[in-house]
């Protein structure tokens, strides 16, 4: 196989979706299930961790690090759309909290529900990281964002992979662009509607909470959609890349 095309596969590693609990079980099963995945297929990617997590489960973040690269997510999950002092001091947090447990530097980093302001890539910038990947192309408000910062960005919604026709969408994406960059959770490797149902969360409630899309066909179904696009591009001939490899 003679590989000419490049990709990358990224994954943001939080607490887990559902706001109405204070769960890691996308950290403490999701993420060792698709790390599995990647393993098996000799596919090296970017995880964007929080600092609450990574202080939380520093054996988790430096087995990580052994294989792939780790960028920052912010410290608590937090919104950067409007910056504050103690904002831009969360996002050297941060930093300082990865590179102190993996030992090596921490160059990349993506906001938290994609929330960006001109003020973040300056805070970024001062914090001495050397690219971003926060901006997307499925966002309108995206289209007037302006930078000189270093910029990677996210092509499609995550959670686009698991409704029908989305798993053929990544496929045509990949192929009409240059680079493409792709993001998941950990916590899309758990069934969240059985983490729902466990935790004696009624389902209603938890729907009117947040979108369909980061409940329906999650676990299983996601890992193995996951696989099949993943394989997919190898056989096509793509060879997946970390984002620091892919800024140098």
């Amino acid at each position: 196989m003679i590989f000419d095309l490049l990709a990358a596969l990224t994954f943001d590693i939080e607490k887990d979706c559902c706001p109405l609990l204070d769960t890691t079980a996308g950290i403490e099963e999701g993420l060792p299930r698709i790390l599995n995945l990647l393993d098996r297929l000799d596919i090296r990617g970017t995880f964007f961790i929080t600092g609450e997590v990574a202080e939380l489960f520093p054996d988790v973040v430096r087995q990580v690090a052994k294989r792939h690269e780790v960028s920052s997510h912010g410290y608590h999950h937090e919104k950067f759309d409007k910056m504050t002092t103690h904002k831009r001091s969360l996002i050297r947090q941060s930093k300082e909290v990865l590179e102190t447990i993996t030992n090596q530097e921490t160059i990349g980093f993506r906001a938290p529900k994609f929330l960006v302001s001109k003020a973040l890539f300056q805070a970024l910038a001062e914090a001495g990281f050397k690219y971003d990947s926060s901006i997307t192309c499925f966002r309108p408000e995206h289209a007037m964002v302006k930078t000189n910062f270093p910029e990677f960005r996210v092509q499609l919604p995550s959670a686009l992979l698991n409704f029908p026709a989305g798993l053929q969408m990544f496929k045509t994406m990949c192929r009409a662009t240059a680079f493409p960059v792709m993001f998941f959770h950990c916590w899309e490797a758990i069934d969240v509607r059985s983490l729902l149902n466990s935790a004696n969360v009624n389902l209603a409630l938890a729907k009117r909470c947040f979108r369909p899309d980061m409940w329906i066909n999650t676990g299983n179904f996601f890992l193995k959609r996951l696989e099949i696009l993943m394989k997919h591009l190898l056989d096509s001939g793509f060879r997946f890349t970390t984002l620091r490899d892919a800024s140098s």
